[in-house]
């Protein structure tokens, strides 16, 4: 004859499981039937708080991983920010303006070009045209070897937006290869001043910024010439 399983307060020991696997359901992981009572049931509550805990530490290993991925994330991140800074800045080193002479600004580029270099360049150009009042500039790009449509557009557009600030730009240092790549990509250079050397855009620079003063010399004598 089978055995008889007693079991005290079943339904309400039962009622306590079920309290606590909805308690640990909405988060309280701290739950536990931690039952004081010997029988047969006991075994059946020690499981349950021994998966309790097995989840438990399951969730704070996950939480563990989680954290450090978030920081390795975080890390990560912040090295991008930091790379893409140090581009920003290598951008900035290599398009310098200087001012060579008395209104007259010079543009060196070196290596190769593309649209956000050019880009970088052109606003150093025309910032360096306000900062200074200078009304000449020489791009000078002995130092390409290649262009392609989109950078020669770019240089027409500096070209361009140096004028409208009042600044003649004088484009230098175009390669026989390079001038076979302007004409065969059929960009029309012809508004725009080019010289082969530096040399020759710094003669003709001078010699644009000597008449310059001329003229305005003549221009405040014949002002005095009338007041008087």
């Amino acid at each position: 004859m089978s055995e008889i399983v007693k079991i005290k307060n079943i339904k309400g020991r039962i009622e306590r499981v079920e309290d606590i696997l909805s308690s640990v359901a909405s988060g309280d992981m701290d739950a536990r039937i931690s039952s004081e009572i010997e029988d047969d049931f006991t075994g059946i509550e020690s499981a349950i708080d021994l998966l309790i805990d097995d989840l438990t530490d399951e969730l704070k290993n996950r939480e563990k991983i989680q954290l450090e991925l978030q920081g390795k994330l975080e890390k990560i991140q912040e090295q991008q920010k930091t790379i893409i800074q140090q581009q920003e800045d290598l951008m900035e080193l290599s398009s310098p303006v200087t001012k060579v002479w008395d209104n007259i600004l010079i543009l060196p580029v070196i290596g190769t070009l593309d649209s956000q270099r050019t880009q970088v360049m052109m606003e150093n150009l025309l910032n360096k045209i306000v900062s200074t009042s200078c009304t000449i500039s020489i791009l000078d790009i002995t130092g390409v070897m290649t262009v392609d449509t989109q950078v020669a557009n770019h240089l027409l557009k500096t070209v361009t937006a140096a004028r409208l600030l009042g600044a003649e730009c004088i484009i230098s240092g175009i390669s026989p290869a390079i001038a076979q790549t302007i004409v065969h990509l059929g960009i029309d250079l012809a508004s725009i001043r080019t010289k082969a050397t530096l040399q020759d855009a710094m003669i003709y620079a001078m010699n644009q910024n000597k008449k310059s003063v001329v003229s305005k010399k003549n221009e405040i004598f014949y002002q005095d010439e009338e007041v008087e």
